[in-house]
């Protein structure tokens, strides 16, 4: 049950839920409750998608009378089911009067638990009744260490973490043997949390020192025309390419003909760029706090403290430094196995059974 999942009009909203659901969906029978904003979609409806029933009924979640509607309809589905599964902080509202008598385990992936500035006004003014229901679900599952000591914050009983999954080929493409012009790969919206300026002081600060370097940036937003402003000041505008938004086919190819991926973050609630390049053999500079802090090791990548363009470049060289007899599929090992499917797929199972456990016992 979650209040973020594909829809034909919005495809790429809750991709990482639906690539839990297809996840889980490998060893249980698993249905899909979309609690659906009234503006994507106002009417129920129940469609099958690669197999697995999804049910959508609108919930509009500063509405009590939406809120209700939803109780009641979930009230009704729950005997049918074994097991609970809520996903996104949202989705949590509807039970706020609403008993459940089955084993309930929660994910969370939501930066607004972490950093609840970031959201709109709307969404703030929930957070306290959805706190308070952090406390109801058997398990609550973090994908992240990081969220996991926010969440054990607001509720006394188990939090696991499982990642969320991270897009991987089937091989790694191998790393380039000569490096001529650098080409180092951000991936984020062009908003200040991300740090595309941070980058862009990164590559003048390489031009400076006689490194032919250029950065191409994937993603779009408000920051687009200042930044542009700003490659021209620096006079690195035909160094800097902002490419917009990318399908994931396309970050993938991005990876593969990227010698460095450079992300000046202030914060993440887990990281799925970084993670992705690095399954990619491509080592990563970062900074900030989140659930990349995880997994963002030398030498495979280097997260600096200070947000600059000279700390950035000073570690742009470093980490070509420390890799440099390195081959794409050492630099990937490390993350490739952490984040497989098998082991995010035993996670769950353990979650669940602990769920279970906790209900019976």
């Amino acid at each position: 049950m979650t209040t973020w999942y594909p829809s034909n009009t919005r495809p790429e909203s809750g991709i990482f839920v639906a690539r839990d659901v297809a996840l889980l969906a490998r060893d249980h029978d698993v249905d899909v409750v979309h609690l659906v904003n009234p503006q994507i979609q106002a009417h129920s409806s129940t469609e099958s998608i690669d197999g697995i029933r999804v049910h959508r009924f609108p919930l509009a979640p500063s509405n009590p009378v939406s809120v209700v509607r939803a109780a009641a309809m979930i009230r009704r589905m729950l005997p049918s089911f074994d097991i609970l599964h809520t996903m996104a902080f949202s989705a949590l509202i509807p039970f706020f009067a609403l008993r459940v008598g089955r084993p309930w385990l929660h994910t969370e992936h939501w930066s607004g638990i972490v950093a609840p500035q970031t959201v709109p006004f709307s969404m703030r003014v929930t957070m306290p009744i959805t706190r308070l229901l952090l406390k109801r679900p058997d398990v609550v599952v973090a994908v992240s260490s990081h969220l996991a000591r926010y969440i054990t914050a607001h509720r006394r009983g188990p939090v696991d973490v499982v990642p969320n999954a991270v897009s991987m080929a089937d091989s790694v493409a191998p790393r380039r043997q000569t490096i001529g012009t650098l080409r180092l790969l951000g991936v984020g919206g062009l908003i200040p949390r991300k740090g595309p300026d941070v980058a862009v002081d990164a590559v003048a600060e390489l031009a400076k020192r006689g490194v032919s370097v250029e950065l191409t940036w994937l993603g779009e937003g408000p920051m687009r025309a200042a930044l542009e402003d700003q490659c021209l000041a620096n006079q690195v505008a035909e160094q800097v390419h902002f490419v917009g938004l990318t399908n994931p086919k396309g970050v993938a190819e991005a990876l593969a003909e990227c010698d460095v991926l450079v992300l000046p973050t202030t914060f993440e609630t887990f990281g799925v760029a970084l993670a992705e390049a690095l399954a990619s053999g491509r080592p990563v500079v970062t900074s900030g706090v989140g659930g990349h802090r995880d997994f963002v090791t030398q030498p495979d990548g280097i997260v600096v403290e200070q947000r600059d363009g000279i700390t950035v470049a000073n570690a742009i060289e470093m980490v070509l430094a420390d890799n440099a007899d390195r081959t794409a599929q050492q630099i990937a090992h490390k993350t490739r196995s952490r984040f497989s499917e098998r082991a995010r797929a035993r996670a769950y199972a353990e979650s669940y059974a602990l769920a279970v456990h906790r209900r019976i016992s």
